[in-house]
């Protein structure tokens, strides 16, 4: 195994057997829907070496946005709590909010990160036991960005101080 940043956070992040060792042949997590009792696993996010975008993925609203890598522009992280996660790109802020959110962190700056999603009890069922160190995506909030008002000229704000 090599020693690069993505070598190790792929390896940390690839599928395991009941064994612990990485399974022979498998298929891209985001190929394969891992239903157990009528809901998929959850997972917080998926790695994909050279991911061009990233995909977003709101259950509450039901949208995907798909985010290029190359219009990301900025990511804000609560480094303290690893609780917040904030980015922009392709015109948009995304807004996360959860738990353990530093491997997600790693994964945008690493641009290897395919998807982000929200648990949604009614899509998803929590892998058992559960983890407390596992990434966990509360809630996504993604809205356009708007441009800040221009300021008013001066003529109409001495306007409205006169008044």
């Amino acid at each position: 195994m090599s020693d690069d940043p993505l070598s190790r956070f792929t390896e940390k992040h690839r599928p395991r057997t009941e064994t612990g060792s990485a399974p022979q042949a498998t298929l891209p997590p985001s190929l394969v829907h891992h239903h157990i009792d009528g809901g998929q696993a959850y997972e917080a996010f998926d790695n994909k070496v050279r991911a061009m975008n990233v995909e977003v993925r709101c259950h509450d609203t039901g949208l995907s946005y798909s985010i290029p890598y190359a219009h990301m522009s900025s990511v804000v992280f609560e480094f303290l709590t690893g609780k917040r996660l904030e980015f922009s790109g392709g015109g948009l802020r995304v807004n996360i909010k959860g738990r353990n959110l530093r491997d997600v962190l790693l994964a945008l700056n690493l641009h290897c990160c395919s998807f982000i999603q929200d648990f949604h009890p009614a899509h998803h069922v929590l892998p058992q036991p559960i983890d407390p160190e596992a990434p966990f995506v509360e809630s996504i909030e993604v809205e356009p960005l708007r441009p800040a008002r221009p300021p008013e000229p001066a003529r109409e704000r001495a306007e409205k101080l006169e008044r």
